[in-house]
């Protein structure tokens, strides 16, 4: 009989194994570069460029809100990665006031391509279960990530989109 101990112990050793294969994945592959002419990529311009890439036409403050980035930041990303010619940026026509950004058409078969090869291992770890067991498998991580989450003392945000501290009047402090 397994114990409890010895799951948890296998659970970590799983998950370290996962984190180090995710966690070399979070560059630029050579795939991406040739793409670029000349400037390298950031882990945030690859971050930012599979969100849009995966999940479709974003706004700018969508992808901040997902990527857990100030506006200021997702911003810089989406115009660099314009620059580089794998994004388009536009205004939205129903507001002005958002910037609405999707692949760039000349890149963007290679960047999906990309991006399948990205995804190959999840979808052969899934392939390799029943439809029960990748159930199980996917409520499994659903539970652990809504613990971590609940354990997190930041929870879902990001310092930087927090409400800014105001001081309190002191009284050897003026204000």
């Amino acid at each position: 009989m397994v114990t409890k101990a010895e799951r948890v112990g296998e659970l970590r050793a799983l998950l370290r194994r996962v984190m180090r294969g995710l966690w070399a994945r979070r560059s630029a592959t050579p795939e991406l570069l040739a793409l670029v002419e000349g400037a390298s990529l950031g882990r945030r311009h690859v971050a930012l460029l599979a969100q849009v890439g995966t999940e479709g036409e974003r706004s700018v403050s969508e992808l901040a809100r997902e990527l857990g980035l100030s506006l200021p930041a997702a911003s810089t990303l989406a115009r660099q990665l314009e620059e580089r010619g794998l994004l388009e940026r536009r205004e939205d026509p129903a507001d002005r006031r958002r910037t609405v950004v999707r692949l760039a058409s000349a890149t963007e078969s290679a960047v999906r391509d990309w991006l399948a090869r990205r995804s190959r291992p999840l979808e052969q770890a899934l392939a390799s279960l029943t439809e029960a067991e990748q159930e199980a498998f996917l409520k499994g991580l659903r539970a652990l990530a809504d613990a971590l989450m609940e354990e997190s003392s930041r929870g879902r945000l990001r310092p930087h989109h927090r409400h800014p501290h105001r001081r309190r009047p002191h009284r050897d402090r003026p204000v």
